[in-house]
């Protein structure tokens, strides 16, 4: 007979999470947070200005395209690999190397021109945002319960979609004055920052000796060597039930739509509209393309940021989080519908509106279901899978859309991310068709 060794810890709501060991949320959340937002400051500057500054950084319209897209493509075999790093090595070394090739990928960008020399930027940054990414999700497990899951990881994504949004802002309007090459070095100059908060204050919120959690007390006395593989055979048999993997499709969806097309192709749109040098009044504000681009994608990403928490609270309570989930998805059809109709700037606002919305209440809800369903000792792993499916959706937008564009129009596009989220709706409605019936049966059996 194995005997396990198992440690149960009472806990209420507000209190550290057992996986954590006592660091509270609040200690964590803050220069884990800022850190975040800062790096993303160049990688958002280079999707709101990339298609206007061609010229600046040697690239075709479908090459940029490509770097667009790139830097995600490199995160799917490296998410899961990074997850398992995650729970073997912890949280925080990880988490700083990340930040610090964030830095020199971003320093690259500004100052190398080319198709390759650029390819190889964008790669490294994929490979820093792995690390960032997986790492911020693993530590919001940490240090998170059943009862405040929603409401920390809307947290979370409040600092993520805060960086989504003053980068394109902040990085559209410096390269309108100081121009691309000065515009990219500050972003840097934010990333190292967010490297030094981390550096100094990001405490390890990794459970103190992961690897030994749940090992038989046989293994726990045959050595460090036996107890490391065991670990090991049981990160690579994690299972992935039926709702993760749904869930993780349904992130795939809204990554797709919002983070790969809408991000890559607004200033597009305005160029369309408008003209690529043509000034675009919006309200009292008369801005140029690269401007009212960054000043679209920072409407976005706020509104997305201050709808996460509030969407989190309400999946943490009796609501639960599927019907925050089905009501991000209607939002998604109305907001791509809105964008496929669009003929005015204000049409234009209006589904970018709706856009924010539905993307900051289903990253909420489909993170905290997915840390819901998160076996113990298997965060890093499991969101290492989970971002893998979100950065499947968001390499495949830019792909995508850029492809398109060049046989059909953009609007067609759009209409493409539209039936994205009807067909995520119907996903939804199955799952929740097939939860029942598999309880009753786990009921009887």
């Amino acid at each position: 007979m194995r005997n396990e060794v198992a440690i149960r810890i009472p806990h209420s709501p507000n209190a550290p999470s057992p996986r954590l060991g006592g660091v509270p949320s609040s200690r964590v959340l803050l220069p884990l947070g800022l850190a975040v937002c800062l790096s993303l400051f160049g990688d958002l500057t280079l999707y709101a200005v990339l298609v206007t500054q061609l010229d600046v950084v040697g690239l075709s319209l479908g090459a940029a395209g490509i770097m667009l897209g790139v830097n995600r493509l490199v995160r799917i075999p490296g998410n899961p690999l990074a997850g398992v790093l995650f729970d073997r090595w912890g949280r925080r070394p990880l988490f700083l190397l990340g930040m610090l090739v964030g830095v020199l990928s971003i320093v690259g960008s500004a100052l190398l021109r080319g198709f390759w020399p650029f390819l190889l930027t964008r790669l490294g940054w994929g490979m820093a945002w792995t690390l960032i990414n997986v790492g911020g999700m693993a530590m919001v497990l940490d240090v998170s319960t059943r009862a405040n899951r929603g409401r920390l990881t809307g947290i979370y994504n409040t600092w993520v979609l805060a960086g989504l949004a003053l980068g394109p802002l902040v990085g559209g309007l410096l390269v309108d004055t100081l121009g691309f090459r000065p515009a990219l070095l500050i972003c840097a100059g934010t990333c190292a920052l967010g490297l030094a908060i981390a550096a100094i204050a990001l405490p390890e919120t990794a459970p103190p000796r992961i690897a030994e959690c749940h090992l038989p007390e046989s293994s726990q006395l045959s050595g460090r060597f036996m107890r490391i593989t065991h670990y090991e055979l049981r990160i690579t048999k994690t299972r992935f039930s039926t709702p993760l993997v749904s869930v993780a499709g349904l992130f795939m969806i809204t990554q797709l739509a919002g983070e790969g097309v809408v991000l890559s192709t607004v200033s597009l749109l305005l160029q369309q509209c408008f003209g690529p040098s043509a000034a675009v009044s919006l309200g009292g504000l008369t801005l140029g393309v690269a401007s009212a681009g960054g000043l679209l994608l920072a409407l976005r990403s706020t509104l997305a940021g201050g709808v996460g928490p509030l969407a989190g609270h309400l999946s943490d309570g009796t609501a639960g989080r599927w019907p925050v989930i089905a009501g991000s998805l209607v939002l998604g059809v109305a907001g791509f519908g809105m964008l496929f109709y669009a003929g005015s700037l204000w049409g234009i606002v209006l589904g970018i509106v709706l856009g924010a919305i539905s993307g900051g209440a289903a990253q909420a809800a489909l993170a905290a279901q997915v840390g819901d369903l998160t076996p113990p000792g298997k965060a890093g792993v499991v969101m290492g899978a989970y971002a893998t499916a979100g950065d499947v959706g968001s390499m495949a937008g830019p792909f995508l859309a850029f492809a398109l564009i060049s046989v059909v129009d953009l609007r067609w596009v759009y209409l493409m991310c539209t039936l994205a989220f009807v067909a995520g709706l119907g996903l939804l409605w199955r799952l929740r068709a097939v939860r029942p019936r598999a309880g009753a049966l786990a009921a009887r059996g």
